[in-house]
């Protein structure tokens, strides 16, 4: 048998198996990405809404917890995969903690969201352990006059 076809028969099949090889770190990497695309769009949406939800508190808007989770909830939309709170403190101007709501004009309205999102378990790609997104913003109180939750 000549030389030249007993070297092609060796290499029969190494394309594929450089195929397999090369395809654990594409979907690896694919996958990846994916995921931490998704964290960071999930990410992004929560510190809109929660700047969103929280202009609107410091206007003497949506007042009630049910109000504003309500709020948070609906503008959340496919960047959450559970249901999301969303719990304000007020605090005076001199810094001490007010409990009713809509605090006092000139202090500080702090609102702290926090919702699950999308985790799609891939074993070979790291991730936070706890994909739930955990935002908080603080605002000066302009307004204590509520106009409804818009």
């Amino acid at each position: 048998m000549p030389v030249r076809h007993r070297l092609r028969r060796r290499q029969d099949g190494a394309a594929a198996v450089e195929f397999a090889l090369i395809l654990v770190l594409f979907v690896t990497l694919l996958f990846g990405m994916i995921q931490y695309g998704f964290y960071f769009y999930a990410s992004q949406t929560g510190s809109s809404v929660a700047s969103e939800a929280l202009r609107q508190l410091s206007v003497g808007n949506c007042q009630t917890s049910a109000q504003l989770t309500s709020l948070v909830n609906n503008n959340l939309g496919g960047a959450k995969t559970g249901n999301a709170t969303a719990v304000a403190t007020y605090y005076k101007s001199d810094g001490t903690t007010v409990t009713s709501s809509p605090g006092q004009i000139g202090g500080v309205v702090s609102l702290t969201i926090s919702f699950p999102t999308l985790n799609l378990h891939f074993p070979f790609v790291p991730f936070l352990n706890d994909s739930t997104i955990k935002k908080t913003v603080q605002a000066q109180v302009e307004d204590t006059t509520s106009s409804g939750c818009e």
